[in-house]
């Protein structure tokens, strides 16, 4: 009886414990700053001199038209985002078939990470990028082949060369795998550096990128411009920012050292004793919610899913 006894006390600890955790896992509740820091374009990038860019720049053209292509508009994409009554893609390849004839199929680079642009439902690819991606290969007459890669690596699927994005010119650049894509389609803002390894197409959408803290955070309150924002970061000397490795909110906090992408990528590379990079946005707004980080910077539509995701 006693060991029983025992048995059961030692369960309801466990269980108590496990309570606890996922508790603490689940962090304080954070929010965006609702103030657009920057200003840019999202396109979906080529390899250099592809013969299907001016067919996908014409397919853009309809997409941004009031007609859509096939009816499908960016618009009516991002509606359905913001309502919450997007469908997943349906099953699709994730790689090359053996011994494939490679012109029949239209093969997608991607990081399934960057919600409502490409992520996951359960097992299938969803978001603004895949659907596009699915009336992209149906236009053409090819079968679709998703690949989903960390985001480093979309840019050396497509262009089959090696490359970095980082201004270090010690920095280990990506090499490209066996395998190379027809079209990278992840979120990417059009830059003069990534266009010297890819060609960008038409642009599709206008991105913006926003700050995020803990909710009960009042540095940012009184921001009324981009200015105020960035005058409050000043102040954050010794704090700890993060952002997705690899994307804008990364360049926005470290400084783009080559001065092309403007004034509001000067970097607060002085102010901040450590910016941390993440394989995603949503693990750097789980890493503020537990107090691990002051603030995220990130494209405001996938950081305020992230914070969502975070809120519940």
């Amino acid at each position: 009886m006693k060991k029983l006894l025992a048995v059961v006390a030692s369960v309801l600890m466990a269980a108590v414990f496990a309570v606890s955790a996922a508790a603490c896992a689940m962090g304080d509740p954070v929010k965006v700053v609702e103030i657009d820091l920057t200003e840019e374009e999202y396109a979906f990038i080529l390899p250099k001199n592809s013969p299907l860019k001016s067919t996908i720049n014409g397919y853009i053209e309809q997409l941004n038209s009031e007609e859509g292509l096939d009816g499908v508009t960016v618009k009516a994409l991002f509606d359905a985002e913001a309502n919450d009554t997007a469908e997943h893609i349906g099953d699709v390849l994730t790689e090359l078939p053996a011994n494939a004839d490679r012109d029949e199929y239209f093969v997608v680079a991607t990081n399934a990470e960057f919600a409502p642009f490409e992520y996951r439902q359960g097992t299938y690819f969803a978001g603004i990028d895949m659907q596009i991606a699915k009336l992209f290969a149906q236009k053409l007459g090819k079968t679709l082949v998703i690949r989903h890669m960390e985001f480093d690596a979309v840019i050396p699927s497509v262009s089959g060369t090696a490359y970095s994005e980082s201004d270090d010119p010690d920095a280990e650049p990506v090499q490209p795998d066996s395998t190379k894509a027809d079209i990278g389609m992840a979120g990417l803002t059009v830059t003069p550096k990534r266009a010297e390894a890819v060609d960008f197409t038409e642009s599709y959408y206008n991105a913006a990128q926003r700050v995020a803290v803990l909710a009960e955070d009042t540095a940012f309150d009184a921001c009324e411009t981009k200015e105020d924002v960035v005058a409050v970061l000043k102040t954050m000397a010794g704090e700890v920012a993060g952002a997705a490795q690899g994307q804008t909110g990364y360049t926005y906090l470290k400084g783009d050292a080559s001065g092309t992408m403007g004034a509001d990528f000067a970097g607060f590379d002085d102010v901040f004793s450590e910016i941390k990079s993440y394989a995603s946005i949503g693990n750097a707004v789980q890493d503020l919610s537990l107090g691990r980080l002051r603030v995220v910077v990130g494209d405001k539509f996938t950081l305020a899913e992230a914070v969502n995701g975070i809120n519940g």
